[in-house]
């Protein structure tokens, strides 16, 4: 599930959002949420800590859809803990 967040920033931290959108080709909320996404540290041994090695080895749909499993079982453990 993904939530909306609407932020107000000083326009110091916007220019620097979007001179780093910018260098990376990216819009500014996603340079935002990227930012944000790399401070979130996964539980240890958390399943969620190999989502972005996730499409990158072949797999048959069985594995998939069981790993697809274990991340959703995963989250909503950590939401459960929050």
């Amino acid at each position: 599930m993904n939530q909306t967040l609407t932020l107000a920033v000083p326009d110091r931290v916007y220019k620097v959002l979007w001179q780093e959108a910018q260098t990376q080709k990216k819009t500014v909320e996603q340079v935002a949420l990227d930012w944000m996404a790399q401070r979130i540290t996964p539980s240890k041994g958390s399943v969620e800590a190999i989502m972005p090695f996730f499409g990158s080895w072949k797999m048959t749909t069985e594995e998939r859809a069981r790993i697809e499993r274990e991340i959703d079982e995963d989250r909503h453990r950590e939401e459960k803990i929050e």
